[in-house]
Order: C-alpha cells, then sequence, then structure tokens
C-alpha cells in the first residue's frame, strides 16, 4: 500500500517551528477489520509522525501533539459503519471526522492543515450497481474493479400477488403486459432501496424492448449511466462482469455522467444549489448529499474574495484549526452530515465552480 507522508519542511531551519499539526486520514472500517489490526496501523501512524516532527519543530509542543494524539486514537469509535477517518491535532486543536469514502492512507506535518486534503487521498474506485433486466427474472449485483457480487434477485414466476392482481384484471392477454409491468416496478423498487443506502451509478443490461419498457416505469433514470442492449439473462457473474468492463475501464467517464444526472434530477426537484454563497448558506441549513467542487476552486485561495464571501477565520475558529477557508467549511458539513464529496474536472459546473444536492 503507497503511504504518503509530507512535509512542509524544505531544507533544515535556523530555528525550530513552534506548531506542528498532524493529520491522519486513512481507512478505518472497524465492522469488517480486526481492532487489533488497525490499531498497530494507528500506532505506525503515530511513530511516522513522530519522526516528521522530531525534524523541526519545538520538542515539547511536538510531545503535546503526540500526547494529544494517543488520546485520539484511544478514544476513537470502533463501533462506526464508515469507510476511513481524518484525524486532525495541532497542540490547541483536535478533530475526528468519520468518512463514507475510500481514501489512500495519507499523513502530514506540517505548521496547519486543510480539511480539504480529504479530497485530495480520496481513491477513486469504481462502485456501482449492474441492474439485469430479463424477461422472466432480474438481478442486482455490486461491482468493483474486478467483479460482481450479486445482492438481490427477483422472478416473475414467484410473485403470485401480481399474478392474482393479472388475472383479475380478465383483459385477455392484458393480464401477461400487467403481470410483466408489475415485474418490471417491483424491479425498480428494490433498485430504490439499494440506493437509498449506496447512491452509487446503474449500468443497466437487457433487450432493447424490456430495457424500453423499464424506461417507462423506473424512477430511478438519473442514476441509470448506461443501458447495454443484449440478452444476459442466463449469464454468470462473471459473464456480466465482461460485458461491462469496458465501461468500467473507463470509470471517469462514467462518473462524470452520473454527476450530470444527480445535478439535472437536484435541479428538476428544486433541491440544487450553486455558487459559493449560496452553497455555503444551505450547507448551514439543510441535509447536504453531495457536494460538487471543481479543481480550481480547491487551488486557489481567491475563490472567495472574488465572491466576495467572508472568511469564517476570524470569529468563528481557532487560530490553528482545520478551517482557514471557506471552501474547508462547506466541506467539513458536508462530511459531517453524512454527504459526499466529489473534485472534478474545471469547467463542468458551467463557471459556479461549486454545487450542493440537498437531501
Amino acid at each position: 500500500m503507497n503511504i504518503s507522508i509530507s512535509s512542509s519542511l524544505r531544507s533544515a531551519p535556523e530555528k525550530k517551528r513552534h506548531w506542528p499539526a498532524v493529520s491522519i486520514i486513512m481507512p478505518f472500517e472497524p465492522v469488517i477489520r480486526r481492532k487489533e489490526d488497525l490499531m498497530m496501523r494507528l500506532q505506525k501512524a503515530v511513530k511516522k509522525a513522530e519522526w516528521e516532527m522530531g525534524t523541526g519543530y519545538d520538542e515539547d509542543l511536538a510531545e503535546l501533539v503526540l500526547m494529544r494524539l494517543r488520546t485520539v486514537i484511544k478514544n476513537l469509535n470502533f463501533s462506526t459503519f464508515k469507510k476511513s477517518i481524518a484525524i486532525y491535532v495541532s497542540p490547541v486543536f483536535e478533530k475526528v471526522i468519520y468518512l463514507n469514502m475510500p481514501v489512500n492512507e495519507t499523513i502530514t506535518v506540517d505548521d496547519s492543515f486543510m480539511i480539504r486534503d480529504i479530497l485530495h487521498a480520496k481513491k477513486e474506485m469504481p462502485h456501482y450497481f449492474v441492474l439485469l433486466l430479463g424477461e422472466t427474472r432480474s438481478g442486482v449485483y455490486e461491482g468493483g474493479s474486478s467483479g460482481l457480487v450479486k445482492i438481490k434477485f427477483n422472478s416473475a414466476a414467484g410473485m403470485s400477488s401480481f399474478k392474482t392482481e393479472a388475472v383479475q384484471a380478465d383483459v385477455g392477454s392484458g393480464s401477461n403486459d400487467l403481470l410483466f409491468k408489475n415485474f418490471l416496478q417491483h424491479t425498480d423498487e428494490g433498485l430504490g432501496i439499494l440506493l437509498q443506502s449506496m447512491p452509487v451509478p446503474v449500468i443497466a443490461l437487457g433487450n432493447k424492448e424490456v430495457s424500453a419498457h423499464f424506461k417507462e416505469v423506473t424512477k430511478h433514470n438519473h442514476s441509470i449511466v448506461e443501458y447495454i442492449a443484449g440478452n444476459n439473462e442466463e449469464a454468470t457473474e462473471s459473464g456480466l462482469f465482461d460485458v461491462v468492463k469496458p465501461y468500467i475501464a473507463e470509470w471517469n467517464k462514467i462518473k462524470t455522467r452520473y454527476l450530470y444526472h444527480q445535478l439535472e434530477s437536484a435541479a428538476a426537484g428544486g433541491k440544487l444549489e450553486s455558487g459559493l454563497r449560496a452553497v455555503q448558506q444551505s450547507a448551514a441549513l439543510h441535509r447536504p448529499r453531495l457536494l460538487i467542487v471543481e479543481k480550481k476552486i480547491i487551488s486557489d485561495p481567491l475563490a472567495c474574495e472574488m465572491e466576495g464571501i467572508e472568511q469564517p477565520i476570524e470569529n468563528r475558529f481557532a487560530k490553528f484549526s482545520c478551517i482557514k477557508h471557506v471552501i474547508d467549511d462547506i466541506i467539513e458539513k458536508v462530511l459531517e452530515n453524512g454527504g459526499d464529496v466529489e473534485m472534478v474536472d474545471d469547467d463542468m459546473l458551467g463557471g459556479q465552480q461549486i454545487a450542493l444536492v440537498k437531501g
């Protein structure tokens, strides 16, 4: 595993600096990893931070930071279902954020820290659903970079309640159409339940006729990024993965299309805010679901001044906190409320640079 360790030290300073700030961003997932293994990785991270602080920081303050860091680690929540963790500790400040996103392990020692560093540590891993649409059965598979795992299966033959409803309709051959429509609606409802807990892109597989019918009944077109035509009803999991593999190989296109769909859906439902001022206000008042930021606004320190946004440093946060910029303030609110944050290429948002999808 590649671990990034960075410091602002470029050459040996003439005198020791005073305010070491340590940030540790790493995978966590205590529900599937042994606590002993996680503690071992955390202790290794502390050792690396200790070594880094020994090369130019005040010894007493470095020892204070290490003591606070060990206390934070001792009191971590090992019952959380989150995927990763971000720990920030300075001589006068400490903060822990539990994250839903996968990250690369990153250990940073500097004079201060910024919460936006989480975005640079975020690991780009394909995560999606494959929706199998057949005439007599359907299934949903959770996908990654190396394969699929079946998580839901429906069979039209086993849906007796829908059969009864179709017979009672007494419309001749139309009863089959009603049964099939109900079958597809049931499939869509199951997909919706999964998307509520895991909002990820969906790739649908089915012949043209079935896919056309499904498009008419689904309430989740904003999550479906691709319809792949073909008769895959009897295919194995490995066979289905072979079908979607060429699309997953260009994951950035899939992700971009998915984000566009999310923005369009949110705008249609009145749940989209764009521009720094509107996003900052909305993130504080509403439950944010998805924040999309362009790379430029993350790296440009003048972005807020250009928009006339007052920085939240002086009257809201300590000098050595991890909130140094309105962007960090927004990102923190979204992450702490269980939302996701995506960094995208410049100009994707049509000049607004930042957009928020409300829950």
